[in-house]
């Protein structure tokens, strides 16, 4: 099923995995990571963020499978059980960010298409987002509890101050000094960015579907 920005769909299998995929560069690169959240859209800890330095959650549900590049692309994934997430967690965040090894926005590795399969492999939906400008990193769908069923929504909501910016909105404690602290920097140098989303009541645009 292909999703337009705010659409969702059901999803009805347990075991998923998410990939993103974009346009290989020479200079640029990006990583998808994983925010589990609870009910007021914030994580409860360190430990509920999941990415390249911390392959998996504490509740084994969330993993960081990684990167492959093959041909002119580059595909990064997220595979999540959710019958393993811990009962508090509502939503997953999935997040797609540059790497700071060079000053770029997310419009120079082009177009990011997500998709969304089952354990077999079978697509159970699919976004493409195409219309950066000047974000350095972004939500790029989320997967939600809504009425005891799991869904998967188009979100699209970029950052201008990279994965540390938004990784604080959702309450991730982040060391300022991230990227030089890692051989795979994750996060674009932090600029003035827009004002942060309160998660716990975001705003649900003309045309998004809860």
């Amino acid at each position: 099923m292909q999703l337009s920005k705010g659409q969702n769909a059901p999803l009805d299998q347990a075991d998923i995995t998410v990939h993103c995929s974009w346009r290989q560069s020479p200079t640029i690169d990006a990583d998808l990571s994983a925010l589990l959240l609870t009910s007021d859209g914030k994580v409860r800890g360190d430990f509920d963020f999941v990415f390249y330095n911390q392959a998996e959650s504490r509740d084994d549900s969330t993993h960081h499978v990684g990167k492959r590049s093959g041909g002119t692309s580059v595909e990064d994934c997220i595979t999540v059980d959710l019958h393993r997430l811990d009962p508090e967690i509502e939503r997953i965040a999935i997040v797609l960010s540059l790497d700071a090894a060079a000053p770029a926005t997310l419009a120079d590795i082009g177009q990011a298409d997500i998709a969304v399969y089952d354990a077999v492999g079978s697509a159970l939906a699919a976004f493409t987002i195409d219309d950066w400008r000047s974000e350095t990193a972004a939500v790029t769908v989320e997967i939600y509890r809504r009425d005891h069923r799991w869904k998967v929504r188009a979100v699209g909501q970029g950052y201008h101050d990279g994965l540390a910016g938004l990784a604080r909105d959702f309450g991730v404690t982040v060391d300022d000094n991230i990227d030089a602290q890692t051989s795979q920097p994750a996060a674009a140098p932090v600029v003035n960015g827009p004002p942060p989303i309160d998660w716990s009541n975001p705003p649900v645009p003309a045309g998004y579907e809860l």
